[in-house]
């Protein structure tokens, strides 16, 4: 319809469309009409009898509480909540459809190049009436009218409407038209006024600014009630992630608006919540958290990509309809805004280039809030990111929020508060170096009792969980435990000994420090204990020397395991 209104307004060919609206529609079916239809379609005899048997001496009874009613006789009405419903209510219309689809009506059409004239179109009981010349629609709407008389459904004439453009001097203007059902004037859309159908709002001009407005009040409506929730911060975006996006499909895929509009009117509403949500400053990215779990992102899509799926799959299914006016539609609006959608053979294609963008982003634009991602890329074993990002959305709603701001370098370290101009310094207040994050986490040696109880802890962890191995011996650099110099000597000491009966070793040291450290923690470690290694192997049957090295964050890096 879209399309055929903006042919008329730029052709300056004449318009009129009248939308119909049946008076509860499904409710007035009458089951005399159900049992011809049934007929006139040639349904199976089986198909048939059972489908009367459904709608013959149909009673039924209001029962509450304290009453019950005598059965009540029910002769119109498809039964509700039943699947079978809408397909009689179509089989019903399709009488009148296939009444107008003789040629003497068709040419009442409106034509565009290459398609066969569009005369009605009907969804369900949505109806429009579309033809070139008032008179030509009012005929179509006689036959309706008789149609309705005949199948015993009543039009509501105060909620039909009417919208026409013609030409006036040398360009296209809107007029209102003057058409009738059973003698009763059919309400005009008004000049500049727009009307809806099927979800979709229609003007002259083709603005979509009603439609538009409707997006924004819709966002602000479903943003700022998810804000109200006490919930925590996953829970709000998860709100998001199902439940408003899914609530924009339809308009992301019916209106035409563009990619550029969603990204400055619905995208910056949303990015504003759920950085509230967050706590992530204004200058803070949110390119970390649009990245996929295995990539330690939140996996939220903003809206703009909503929308371009759902720009793919509309333009997919014209592409691919096996109707030929529907091709010739696609072909006919295959214009340079289009032309970036039919770049996508699938959503999942989408995503992957949303996903790439946001990476190249942060590797090469957003150096200082990308650092984690791209150490985390280079040096974390990624088999067991998605175990971190499930570990995470388990904590509670501070540090939940202080895990985003780690990753994306949006904490108020002296470094960070000097680039917002908070600070006049970006020096540590202890030990006077600039105080970046690596520096808080891992770096400041005024902080050295602190990393070693973060070290402590973890250690003591992998400790208790090895104590559950059968017929192994234990030995932890930490209080309560044999010490691993018995084996070792005094000169090295590892954080932790496993050895079994049969006069194996595994040897473990664990390391935490920041994620830009992780491999370089590994080769330091490694060289430590290598002639440490080399003793031992002479003792025991074998010796694996396990290197473990976390970052401040709880990510593990790559090659734990050398010989």
């Amino acid at each position: 319809m879209a399309n055929i209104i903006n042919k008329a307004r730029i052709k300056q060919r004449s318009l009129v469309i009248t939308l119909l609206d049946l008076k509860n529609a499904f409710g007035e079916v009458h089951h005399n009409l159900i049992q011809s239809v049934l007929g006139y379609h040639h349904i199976p005899n089986h198909m048939n009898n059972l489908i009367k048997s459904l709608y013959t001496d149909f009673k039924t009874s209001v029962i509450t509480s304290e009453f019950r009613t005598h059965f009540i006789p029910v002769g119109r009405g498809v039964l509700q909540g039943d699947c079978l419903s809408p397909l009689l209510f179509n089989m019903c219309f399709n009488t009148y459809i296939q009444h107008i689809k003789a040629e003497k009506y068709r040419q009442f059409g409106f034509s565009l190049q290459l398609l066969n004239p569009i005369h009605w179109f009907q969804f369900a009981d949505d109806a429009a009436v579309i033809t070139g010349q008032e008179s030509e629609n009012q005929h179509l709407l006689n036959r309706f009218s008789i149609w309705c008389q005949w199948s015993n459904m009543v039009v509501r004439v105060d909620k039909c409407s009417t919208f026409g453009i013609k030409k006036v001097l040398s360009k296209s203007a809107q007029y209102l038209p003057k058409l009738l059902i059973n003698k009763d004037l059919i309400p005009t859309i008004k000049t500049g006024e727009s009307f809806e159908y099927l979800g979709r709002h229609f003007d002259f001009n083709m603005t979509n600014e009603k439609h538009k407005s409707k997006l924004i009040s819709l966002i602000d409506e479903l943003m700022s009630e998810i804000d109200l929730k006490p919930l925590h911060p996953k829970n709000k975006i998860l709100l998001y992630s199902r439940y408003v996006l899914s609530k924009l499909s339809w308009h992301f895929t019916v209106a035409t608006i563009s990619k550029t509009w969603v990204v400055e009117n619905i995208d910056s509403s949303v990015n504003k919540y759920i950085q509230k949500w967050l706590e992530v400053p204004i200058s803070g990215t949110l390119s970390n958290v649009f990245l996929t779990r295995n990539k330690l992102g939140l996996n939220i899509l903003p809206a703009s990509v909503k929308f371009i799926q759902c720009q793919t799959v509309l333009r997919n299914a014209l592409k691919t309809s096996p109707n030929d006016s529907i091709n010739e539609l696609w072909k006919s609006t295959n214009n340079h805004t289009n032309i970036q959608y039919d770049s996508y053979n699938s959503t999942k294609e989408v995503l992957k280039t949303f996903h790439s963008q946001q990476e190249n982003k942060l590797r090469n634009r957003l150096k200082c809030q990308g650092s984690f991602f791209e150490n985390v890329s280079k040096f974390s074993l990624s088999k067991l990111n998605a175990i971190w990002s499930v570990s995470q959305s388990k904590l509670p709603k501070n540090i939940f929020n202080f895990t985003i701001r780690y990753i994306n370098n949006t904490l108020p370290t002296r470094k960070n508060l000097s680039r917002w101009g908070i600070s006049s310094s970006s020096d540590c207040s202890f030990c006077l170096h600039p105080e970046s994050l690596l520096h808080v986490v891992a770096g400041c040696q005024h902080y050295l009792e602190r990393f070693t109880w973060r070290h402590d802890c973890i250690l003591n962890f992998l400790a208790k969980t090895f104590q559950s191995l059968n017929e192994c011996k234990l030995h932890v650099d930490l209080p309560g435990f044999e010490s691993p110099s018995i084996i070792t000597g005094d000169e090295y000491r590892p954080d932790l000994l496993v050895s079994t009966s049969d006069k194996h070793l595994y040897v473990v040291e664990l390391t935490v420090g920041f994620e830009s450290n992780l491999t370089n923690n590994v080769n330091r470690k490694k060289a430590k204990y290598k002639n440490l290694i080399r003793e031992l192997d002479q003792n025991f049957t074998s010796v694996k020397f396990i290197n473990l090295s976390v970052s401040s964050l709880g990510v593990l890096t790559k090659n734990v395991i050398h010989s």
